[in-house]
C-alpha cells in the first residue's frame, strides 16, 4: 500500500523581507517563509475581513476593471472544464475592484444559500492597485512580474509556471501541495492548448480524488509536499514545479512575485512543446526516436561534443546567444512556420 500522505514543506523563521539570504531562490525544492511579510502595512490582524480588506485595498485601487471568473455553488470552487469537457464551468466578466469587494461581501452573508465562486486571478499591481507594493516591498532577485490573487473559497486546480516564483499571503488563509516535475504521468493533465487559465492543469479533484479514474495519483500524492499558509506567510516555489492552491477563507488576498533566472529574449520553452507536438509527436516511431537523439544532443546534453569542431565565427545558433541572435533566429522561425 502507497503511503499518501503529503510530506511537509520545510519551513523557516526570521527571514527580512528586505534581505532574503540567495540560498533560498538556489532550492530545488519549495520553502515556507513563515511570517516573512508579516509586517507589510497590509496584512491584518487575525486571519482578516472583508472590511478590513477594502480598507486596504481602497488606498490603491483605480477605477481601471479587473477581470473576474464566476462559478456557480455546486463547483464548490473547483474552476477547471465543465462536465461535457467541451468549454469550462466558469463565466468571465469585468468590474472595478469596488463592485467585486461587494459581490464577495454578498457571498459571505450567511443568508445566501447559494453562494458563487468568486476569483481575480494574476492581474498586474502596477496596473491595477499602484502604490501596494511600494508601501508593501518585497526585495526579490532581478525585475520580477507581481500580480494579485482575490475571491472567497476557490482552488486553483494543479499547474506548474515556468519563472520562480515567491507567494506571499495577505488575507484568508490557503493551502499548497506541490509536485516535483516528474510527477507529471502521474497527475492526469488536461489538454495543453485549450486551458482555463493559460496553463495546463490537473484535472484530478484533490477533495474526492477518483482511483478507479486516476489509479496513478497515489504515486503522485505519496511524493507530494504540502502547507497551509496564513496571513504575513509566503513560500518559494521552484520553476516548473506543480502545485494546487487551495483558498480557504471567504477573503483572500495573495501577491506573487514571478522571476525568471535568464535573460527574457530566449522565450517560453512551452513553445517550443507546442511546435515538438505539431512536428514530432505523430511521426513514426523510429523517426521519433531519431529526433529525440537530435535534441538530446543539441539541446538537453549540449556539451562541448556538439560544438568544438566548429570554428567560433561560425557557430550561429549553436554559439553565444545575444538578444540579437535570438531575435534574429526567432525571425527564421516565423518564416519557416509559414510554409
Amino acid at each position: 500500500m502507497i503511503d499518501q500522505s503529503p510530506k511537509p514543506v520545510e519551513v523557516v523563521e526570521g527571514i527580512s523581507p528586505d534581505a532574503i539570504p540567495s540560498w533560498v531562490f538556489e532550492r530545488e525544492e519549495p520553502l515556507v517563509l513563515r511570517g516573512l511579510v508579516a509586517d507589510w502595512p497590509a496584512i491584518p490582524e487575525g486571519d482578516g475581513d472583508l472590511e478590513q480588506l477594502e480598507a486596504c485595498l481602497s488606498k490603491f485601487w483605480t477605477a481601471k476593471p479587473v477581470t473576474a471568473y464566476v462559478a456557480p455553488t455546486e463547483v464548490a470552487g473547483r474552476f477547471g472544464y465543465n462536465g461535457a469537457f467541451n468549454g469550462f464551468n466558469f463565466r468571465s466578466g469585468n468590474a472595478p475592484l469596488e463592485d467585486i469587494l461587494q459581490r464577495l461581501r454578498e457571498q459571505a452573508d450567511p443568508e445566501n444559500k447559494e453562494p458563487l465562486s468568486i476569483y481575480v486571478g494574476s492581474t498586474p499591481i502596477a496596473g491595477w492597485l499602484p502604490g501596494f507594493e511600494k508601501a508593501n516591498a518585497l526585495k526579490i532577485p532581478g525585475d520580477p512580474l507581481v500580480n494579485f490573487w482575490l475571491g472567497n473559497r476557490t482552488t486553483v486546480s494543479a499547474h506548474y509556471d515556468f519563472p520562480s516564483n515567491v507567494a506571499c499571503v495577505v488575507y484568508g488563509r490557503r493551502e499548497f501541495t506541490l509536485f516535483p516535475t516528474d510527477q507529471i504521468g502521474n497527475l492526469y493533465v488536461g489538454p495543453l492548448d485549450r486551458t482555463p487559465s493559460g496553463q495546463p492543469i490537473s484535472l484530478v479533484d484533490f477533495d474526492a480524488p477518483d482511483f478507479d479514474k486516476f489509479p496513478r495519483f497515489r504515486k503522485a500524492m505519496a511524493a507530494s509536499q504540502r502547507c497551509e499558509l496564513g496571513p504575513g506567510d509566503a513560500i518559494f516555489i521552484p520553476s516548473m514545479w506543480w502545485h494546487h492552491v487551495k483558498a480557504m477563507s471567504d477573503c483572500n488576498l495573495l501577491v506573487n512575485y514571478w522571476w525568471l533566472d535568464h535573460e527574457q529574449h530566449f522565450g517560453s520553452p512551452f513553445n517550443a512543446l507546442l511546435h515538438g507536438v505539431l512536428s514530432i509527436r505523430h511521426l513514426p516511431e523510429a523517426q521519433r526516436l531519431a529526433w529525440q537523439k537530435l535534441m538530446n544532443f543539441y539541446v538537453f546534453e549540449s556539451d562541448a561534443e556538439a560544438t568544438d569542431h566548429i570554428p567560433e565565427h561560425a557557430l550561429g545558433c549553436l554559439g553565444e546567444m545575444n538578444k540579437i541572435e535570438a531575435d534574429r533566429l526567432r525571425e527564421e522561425l516565423l518564416n519557416r512556420l509559414k510554409t
